[in-house]
């Protein structure tokens, strides 16, 4: 692994108690009494709700207490959308026929070995490596919707949040037709309403201006303060405005950092074991499509050919 100054913790950090986070945590109103005392009254408001079937795992409740920094009635909201969105995840992906093992090739989504100086893990997704010739956009979206739930795995991630990359070399007509208005849609609702992600920053680069046909369609669904967040950048001035933003230290050479491209983490490294995290994630729901989840959840992408 490339070497870093010691001011930036490695993205495999898992350590809450790390000093480094106190202003984390501080920001999201996050102690060991807030913890257990929110952790008892979300679960028990979950109890209660009627015609859902939530998840009770403390990490996976922890998520959502973390993105709403810790209001149990925003967190509760959140968790409930999450489950009611599961039949609209497997509806919208249910066509998905292809096997993880056809989308092998298909490894688009990478992580910097190093967080950055506010500790949110660095998420670069490259464009160029997506052939929509061979990809549909939902296997895409669905390898990175797994993808993102291994991520939120890591307590680190949750109270920390993420900056992410997007790289869109390689845009043109076929990434356009894929990048339907009922696609954007879905993305931005599950992304903003339902999702437990905290979005520190995302970071436009390489985009062809075919792209900004697809950015003004989604632009007026995000809220100002994610609008706010979205920055494009130019390579002609060598990347020193993404400089600007994320340091040199914690980039790889193509965007004249100083991490060398093959120490780039895997962001889909053991697909199948996602897929199936994921699926697990998906039994929970509303009470009255129960055998319908199961039932389409059997016909989604397959582990095996």
């Amino acid at each position: 692994m490339d070497s870093a100054p010691a001011c930036f913790l490695p993205f495999a950090a898992r350590d809450i108690d790390d000093p480094s986070l106190l202003s984390n945590k501080k920001q999201i109103n996050e102690s060991s009494e807030s913890r257990r005392r929110c952790l008892e009254l979300l679960r028990n408001s979950l109890k209660n709700l009627e015609g859902i079937e939530p998840c009770l795992d403390e990490n996976f409740l922890l998520r959502f207490l973390r993105v709403s920094k810790f209001d149990v009635s925003k967190a509760l909201q959140r968790q409930k959308k999450y489950h009611q969105q599961s039949d609209a995840i497997l509806d919208a992906f249910k066509k998905c026929s292809s096997s993880l093992y056809k989308l092998r090739n298909l490894n688009h989504l990478w992580v910097s070995p190093y967080r950055l100086k506010d500790n949110s893990a660095l998420i670069i997704g490259l464009n160029r490596e997506v052939d929509y010739r061979k990809f549909t956009f939902a296997e895409r979206f669905y390898l990175e919707i797994i993808g993102l739930n291994e991520l939120l795995d890591n307590p680190l991630n949750q109270i920390c949040g993420m900056t992410l990359i997007m790289d869109l070399e390689g845009f043109g007509i076929p990434g356009l037709r894929a990048c339907t208005l009922g696609w954007l849609n879905f993305f931005v609702d599950l992304m903003l309403n339902a999702f437990p992600c905290r979005v520190k920053a995302v970071h436009v680069v390489n985009a062809p201006l075919l792209f900004n046909s697809v950015y003004k369609i989604g632009y007026p669904f995000l809220s100002k303060k994610i609008q706010n967040r979205i920055i494009f950048h130019s390579n002609k001035d060598e990347w020193k405005s993404l400089h600007q933003s994320i340091p040199a230290d914690v980039l790889p050479e193509q965007y004249s950092g100083k991490i060398k491209n093959e120490a780039l983490i895997n962001g889909l490294e053991n697909r199948e074991e996602l897929d199936k995290k994921f699926r697990n994630l998906l039994v929970f729901g509303c009470s009255k499509t129960k055998q319908r989840r199961h039932s389409v959840l059997k016909k989604l992408i397959r582990s095996s050919e």
